[in-house]
């Protein structure tokens, strides 16, 4: 197969990808109490590294263990949102480059793109644990995320944000727990 062949399949499943998740975050929203109710997210709180110990997979994300974020304040106001993974335990890391920016003055609506020109919005549902871990969901609560400044919590936290999450309308058994290395 020539190389130009080679190089349109290498772009065709992160495309897809982006058409999935543009799908998705175009679906109308049910609106709630508790989606309406979104606390003010300080943006300094969301900045640095975060495990992602949990989501609601989707092909992008399907089957990456050791996955993290790590959001970085650019200085024309948006952040680098560089995500991390791996595709076994044992094989080197891997880096996929985006950039994420505020909806509003809340901070807590956000749109995330990998690939120009698809975006993503998610929400930043709730801080817990004084910033400790942040669950992120889809304004329609379709996809949803689990993060933690450590590699693991304890079960009482993670069931509190299991019922957060709940709240807010997403179906916490789809969630499936992202396996992380032992520290």
């Amino acid at each position: 197969m020539n190389s130009a062949r080679m190089l349109s399949f290498r772009w065709l499943a992160p495309l897809l990808l982006l058409l999935l998740m543009l799908g998705c975050a175009a679906s109308p929203t049910r609106h709630t109490e508790a989606r309406a109710a979104l606390s003010p997210i300080a943006r300094e709180h969301m900045l640095g590294n975060w495990y992602i110990l949990a989501n609601v997979p989707y092909f992008a994300e399907r089957g990456k263990v050791a996955a993290r974020v790590e959001y970085v304040q650019r200085s024309d106001g948006r952040l680098d949102d560089l995500y991390y993974f791996r595709r076994t335990m044992d094989s080197p890391e891997e880096r996929w480059e985006g950039v994420a920016w505020a909806l509003d003055e809340s901070g807590a609506r956000m749109k995330a793109r990998f690939i120009w020109p698809f975006s993503t919005e998610f929400w930043i549902i709730a801080l817990q644990q004084d910033q400790q871990i942040a669950l992120i969901a889809t304004p329609d609560a379709k996809l949803a995320w689990v993060y933690s400044r450590t590699p693991t919590i304890d079960a009482a936290s993670y069931q509190a944000a299991l019922t957060r999450l709940r709240e807010f309308g997403v179906d916490t058994e789809t969630l499936v727990r992202i396996p992380q290395p032992a520290s």
